[in-house]
This record gives C-alpha cells, structure tokens and sequence, in this order.
C-alpha cells in the first residue's frame, strides 16, 4: 500500500513536471487557430517572417518576425470585432502593448502594432467592430455602437492575453496601451471600466468628453456658418495668430514663437477690427469677432450658463493644421474635420439617419439636443469618471501618465486640465499613480511650433532616445516596473518635423502643474537651460518654487 501510494503519488509529480513543461514551451503559431476562446473564432495564424508584410494602405514592412494571429469576436448576433495580436518570435520583452484606434477606428491599427513589435512587445489592435473610418455603421445598430463605444477594445484586450500566454506558455509581465485622440477616450474607458486589463496606460489628447466634445463641433460649425459672413478665412485666422503671440509670447520668459501656457493669454479680437464698413484680409468684421469669441469661448447651455464644453486657444491658431484644418476649414459648411465629426455624430449615431441623408447642424440646441444626446450615449462613449479607486485596487503598482498639446485644435486641452483637477481632487494618493504632460505649442496628438516628440504613439514623434528622460513609453514603463516617477521629459522638435533634417529645438515636458522655465543663460533651443518650476500665476499658483524639479 504505501509503496503504491508513492508510486502514484511520483507518477502524478512526473506528469506535473510534463505539463508544466508544455506550457512553459506554448503554443506552436499554427495551432493557435484551434483555441477555443468565448465568442472568438481564429481566422489567421501564421508565422510571417520580417520585412514579408506590408499593412494596407502602407509602405514600409514589418521589420520584425512574428506570429500572427487575425479573428473575430462576436459577443451579440449584430457583433463582428474584428482583431489582430502579433507576437515577436525571438526576444519578446515579456509584455503585451496595445494600440488604440483614432476617429471613428474602422481599421486594424498596423502601425501601432509595428510599434510594438520594434520594440519587442506583443502588440494588438482592433477595428472596433465596423469597418470604414466614418459612422455609418451606426443607424440600426445599437450593439455596433456599444462595440466601437468600449466592448471592442474590452474584448481585444482580453482575447489578445489569452493568446500571448498560449503562444508563450507564461503569463504576461506587463500589460500596457498606449495611443491618442479617440484612443486616449479608449484608454480612460479601460482604466475606469475594466481596470484589469492594464497596469501602465499612456492616455493622449484623450476624446473622453465625447458627447459634450462634440458638441462643441456643432457650436463651432453654428458659429462660423449660422450668421452670414462669420467665416474666417486662413490669413484671418493667421492674424489672430499674430495678434495672440504678441500679446503674449514674452509672458514665459521666451520670446520664440511657443506659448508655455496659453491660459495666460488675453487676446481680445476686437482689436483686429476691420474700419467699420469694411473687410480685408488681416482684420476681423463684426460677424468674425463673434465667431471669435464663440470659439475661444467654448458652449454654454443657452438656459443655465452651464459650461458644456471647453473652447479653443488662438496661440498657434494659424498653423495649417490647426484651425484652418480642424475648425475654420474651407468656406463650406460641414468641411471641416470638426463639423465632419460632429455632424456624422449627432447625425447617424444620436439620431440615427442612415446614409446618404444630411443631418442639419445649424438647428441643434445646446439645451435639450446635448441633453438627449447625453441620456442615449453618455453611457457608451463618455470616460470621465475621476474615482480611479478600482484601478488602483487592481493594480497596486498601476500607473497613468496623461499627454495633451496645450494647443490642439480637435481636443480642448482644457478639458484634460479639468479631467487632471478632478482625478486630484477624487484621489488622495493621486500623485502616487497618475501624471499629466501638457505640451506647449503641440497640437493635435503631434506636430504644431513647440517641441513636440516625445515617443508617443505617431510614426513621426521619434524620440530623442529611448531612455525614460526622452521616450515617454519608456517613462511609463520605469514607473510601473521601478517605481520611479517621471518628473520631466525632453521633448524635441526637428527641423520642418523632421527627423532626418536634425533637431531644431529641445524643451523639457513638466509634469503639470510646473511649467518650464528658463535659466535665464545660454541657448532658449536647448533643455538642459530650462528647469521645471510651480508657476507663479493663476489658479495654479504655490508658494515657493518646488526643489525637486531637475532631471530624474
């Protein structure tokens, strides 16, 4: 009996130690098509060597090999989320990094994906549940809004581990997601909802305001185009520009054409007023200043005075891809990227009128139209609750750190300001877990006057390194995995945004409240001049400067 007992009990052990071993092997690529996960089928999985691959509408291959895996996820019979994850076959970090879809998605984010894997992550992403980056799909279907709204990105994540773990036989070390715009609402929409999904989140320019966001489209569209005359055309709005910067470019310290702060400008437009009875092309009529000041201002709820959303800033109001591409656009109404957006919102997913037909934003009532908007799609798009208590209690190490341009004309960098105060406020232990990185001069998600690399998640933000003081991916992950906190980050500007034609200028990015602030000696191009500092002015102001401001 007792030589059975251990016969068995040793027979037990041995095929432990067998199955242990598989799993530490994983999974070969291929036969990851047959895992059976809820809702999931798996339509791809395949080995793809590098430099073998090119994702649509791109032209620069895969330079890293990996196993692909493609499939759907199908949580309601009018669900069709369509997903990738791709894991690197030699060198994998041990960590999973996500992409998040901008705009209306529509599309799997292959360059996301390519980000990830250059840098030896499993990197995955989704089309959200429809395809095309517009919001046709809506009208009719309530379960594809709800999947583009928060379910798809749910799922992705949660099918993409299991996956990464069968391919790898071990457990994910980090889970990260990093992206911008409507993938920054993404992110939020994680970290509040579904608070195991990630423990390092890099949040950008976040859309998470969504239905009050876009809203301020429409007043926008209302002002420009609902009074005869308000348009502004690009060397009006250049003026404005002009204008703005003189009157407060000096205010940092700087003189360089970048505002550190552009809450602290006091442009008035009516002193680019046009004689009376006149127009031309550097000066404002009646009508314009108006629209102005509709703009900058930001909708107000005609019956309380409510805000609804923030207004715009004039600092870098002139640069092409700024107001003249986002809010002014061509003299069309419905031309602009905002008014596209926000009729296309309110049109085919508020009201629900199917293509072809035209939704008539002039019309819109910023009282009980924002209302019924909020009861029927708050819940499936808006990502503002401050309490982030249950991520914390998920992630005991879990970090956020928030990006915005203080200039971006598609996502009022006041309202991630606003967002910042509230999780301050909710949070006792805020500091511990969640930083913001405001941008001077940046726009949206990248580009504008200032510095405006960083390593965030755009082909084109190339950082100056990939060590924590230059790359804020890896900022993060010192943070989640070190516990170090990222105090400043360099970001750089190239010439004509460029990085191949070499650097123009470095600026230091200051976790907010601080601001950067010049020495006072040697060269304004150069980081290493500029210190991290509690501004003096406004609602943000301390006492004394902070002595722990230098580099990390």
């Amino acid at each position: 009996m007792d030589f059975s007992y251990k016969h068995a009990s040793a027979l037990v052990l041995a095929y432990a130690g067998l199955a242990t071993n598989a799993m530490a092997q994983g999974v070969a690529c291929a036969d990851l098509s047959s895992l059976h996960l809820a809702d999931t089928t798996i339509t791809i999985a395949a080995v793809v060597p590098a430099n073998t691959f090119t994702p649509p509408g791109g032209t620069v291959p895969f330079d890293t090999a990996a196993c692909r895996v493609a499939g759907s996820i199908k949580p309601t019979s009018d669900s069709n989320i369509q997903f990738e994850v791709w894991m690197p076959t030699a060198d994998w970090n041990g960590k999973f990094l996500s992409a998040g879809e901008g705009g209306f998605a529509g599309a799997i984010n292959y360059g996301g994906i390519a980000g990830a894997l250059q840098r030896g992550y499993a990197g995955g992403s989704t089309d959200t549940g429809h395809v095309g980056g517009n919001a046709d799909f809506a009208p009719g279907h309530p379960e594809k809004v709800t999947d583009f709204g928060y379910r798809a990105k749910h799922l992705q994540a949660a099918r993409s581990k299991d996956i990464i773990r069968a391919f790898y036989g071990r457990s994910i070390k980090h889970s990260y997601f990093s992206s911008c715009s409507n993938g920054g609402r993404q992110a939020l929409m994680e970290i509040q909802r579904f608070p195991d999904d990630y423990d390092g989140v890099l949040v950008g320019a976040p859309a998470n305001n969504w239905t009050n966001h876009f809203a301020g489209f429409v007043w926008n569209e209302q002002a420009l185009f609902n009074t005869p005359g308000s348009w502004l055309s690009n060397t009006k709005v250049a003026a404005i520009q002009a204008a703005t910067l003189a009157s407060c470019d000096r205010l940092d310290g700087v003189v360089d054409g970048v505002v550190e702060d552009p809450r602290r400008c006091t442009f008035n437009p009516q002193t680019l007023a046009c004689p009376s009875g006149t127009d031309g092309p550097s000066c404002l009529t009646p009508a314009q200043i108006t629209a102005v000041n509709k703009i900058v201002q930001g909708p107000r709820n005609p019956r309380t005075g409510r805000q609804i959303y923030p207004g715009y800033f004039t600092s870098a109001a002139g640069e092409a891809a700024a107001w003249p591409a986002w809010i002014t656009g061509p003299n069309t109404a419905g031309a602009s990227i905002q008014a596209f957006f926000g009729n296309a919102f309110f049109g085919r997913v508020v009201n629900e009128i199917p293509a072809p037909g035209v939704w008539d934003f002039s019309t819109f009532n910023f009282d009980t139209d924002v209302a019924f908007a909020n009861r029927k799609e708050a819940r499936n798009f808006n990502a503002t609750e401050a309490d982030l208590f249950p991520f914390r209690r998920a992630n005991h190490r879990g970090k956020i750190i928030m990006w915005h341009g203080w200039e971006d004309p598609a996502i009022s960098s006041q309202d991630a300001v606003d967002y910042y105060n509230d999780v301050v406020r909710e949070n006792r232990d805020s500091k511990d877990f969640f930083r913001l990185f405001m941008v001077p001069g940046m726009l949206h998600c990248g580009g504008g006057p200032g510095p405006n690399a960083f390593g965030q998640s755009l082909p084109q933000a190339q950082p100056l390194s990939n060590s924590p003081h230059h790359d804020i991916l890896s900022a993060l992950e010192r943070w989640v995995e070190e516990g170090v906190a990222p105090k400043r980050i360099v970001a750089v500007k190239y010439v004509n945004d460029n990085p191949a034609l070499g650097v123009a200028r470095t600026r230091p990015l200051c976790a907010y409240p601080k601001v950067a602030v010049y020495d006072g000696s040697g060269s304004t191009d150069d980081a290493a001049n500029f210190r991290c500092r509690m501004p003096k002015h406004g609602k943000d102001h301390h006492d004394g400067h902070d002595k722990d401001h230098d580099d990390d």
